[in-house]
């Protein structure tokens, strides 16, 4: 049995990222670069003004207010997106558009709030600095720089940076594939009668969810029966694909066949066994194939110990695959817990909880029972809380540590 940090560490050593390709930018959302990205222009190309108002010498503004106002010569107007050969000299003021170039002579902008236009002229009300209201070249990225780089992750953000500079096809890492099945005697379809000792697959439904928020393409492969043939023949399919998926079938019941199935077809086991409650009989493995080494992710049945061995282990293994340069698990921070917690073993756990915050502070408590069978409880749940190895009692009050989901 492996720590959770050795099961992570491992997980990450042995994927490696897809090939790349050039993609439409307007379809790179979510998808993650695979070079660092430089500008060949600056941004903005050249000064503009960030308000509407008047473009001036700002020394013509001096003393400025609104009992003395200063007037001057209104001689031209710029909008954005154009331009004015009209030098500004002393004494005269250009209006213009946010957005519009800076004319020649001018170091400054005021603001229209405070003028008060005249016909063919404008009342200055107060004094502005120089530099005032201007955005300067280069201000938000110089020529040269790097504005995205490897392995980022593309939000929308970046994509209108990308944009901003040119970029309409960045290089980006493909999408990965991700084959999935589930495995059990006793289970049946969604829309399925229940007959006796059978439920229905909710895992199924589960993972195809998980792996589209890991942004990831999902393949469902059904559900295989506790059959070696039936197994060899879903994980055969799987391995086609960027990595697979499954769940139950790997803990040392008699029908738990997955395992044995995933070595007679060439699988490789890195582990079995992590040292997490719920989810400790989650196994992690590598199929090569030609040039590609494949994934393979085998879950435990347990609804829950599915969910969250995918948010733990599963997560940081196709933020691998995907080409991240940074491979991270949910965002972490401490509360206060509300109420005692009492553990029996030395296992990392992984509680489903509750977190509020009140008047800046952040406590949290668990959503009730933690049977890995509990399935609402995750719906419940806003967050994990995470109870250390070592530690067997949790008084009220402690601090904790919570993994937001």
């Amino acid at each position: 049995m492996i720590s959770v940090e050795d099961a992570r560490r491992i997980i990450i050593e042995s994927v490696e990222p897809l090939g790349a390709e050039r993609h439409p930018l307007a379809q790179c959302l979510h998808r993650v670069t695979a070079e660092d990205i430089q500008s060949h222009v600056d941004i903005p190309p050249f000064d503009n003004s960030s308000m509407d108002g008047f473009a001036l010498k700002a020394a013509d503004s001096h003393r400025a207010d609104s009992a003395n106002p200063v007037t001057l010569e209104v001689v031209a107007e710029i909008a954005a997106g154009s331009i004015s050969d009209k030098p500004l000299r002393q004494g005269t003021a250009i209006r213009v558009m946010t957005g519009a170039p800076i004319p020649a002579g001018a170091d400054a902008v005021v603001e229209q709030e405070v003028t008060a236009p005249r016909n063919g002229s404008v009342q200055i009300l107060s004094s502005v600095a120089e530099g005032r209201n201007i955005r300067k070249k280069g201000e938000d990225v110089k020529a040269g720089q790097i504005v995205v780089g490897k392995g980022t992750f593309l939000r929308a953000s970046h994509l209108g940076t990308l944009a901003s500079v040119g970029i309409d096809a960045p290089l980006v890492f493909k999408r990965p594939r991700i084959a999935f099945f589930t495995s059990g005697n006793e289970l049946v379809n969604a829309d399925a009668d229940l007959e006796p000792g059978k439920i229905r697959n909710s895992n199924e439904y589960s993972l195809m969810g998980l792996i589209r928020e890991a942004h990831c393409e999902a393949v469902a492969l059904g559900n295989a029966a506790d059959d070696e043939g039936v197994l060899k023949q879903s994980i055969r399919e799987g391995l086609r694909y960027d990595a697979l998926i499954t769940s139950g079938g790997v803990s040392v019941g008699k029908y738990d066949l997955v395992l044995n199935v995933l070595e007679n077809v060439g699988v490789v086991s890195k582990f079995w066994k992590v040292n997490v409650k719920p989810g400790g009989p989650f196994a992690f493995g590598v199929f090569k194939r030609n040039d590609s080494v494949i994934p393979v992710f085998s879950l435990p049945g347990n609804p829950v110990s599915t969910v969250v061995t995918f948010l733990q282990f599963v997560i940081p293994g196709l933020q691998r695959l995907m080409g991240m340069a940074q491979t991270t698990n949910r965002v972490q921070l401490r509360a206060l817990l509300e109420h005692e917690i009492h553990k029996k073993d030395r296992k990392r756990h992984f509680s489903r909880g509750v977190l509020r915050n009140e008047g800046g502070h952040f406590f949290v408590s668990t959503t009730g029972s933690q049977s890995s069978g509990v399935l609402t409880s995750m719906t419940r749940a806003n967050c994990l809380i995470v109870i250390p190895e070592e530690v067997e009692n949790l008084k009220a009050g402690e601090e904790v540590e919570v993994e937001l989901l």
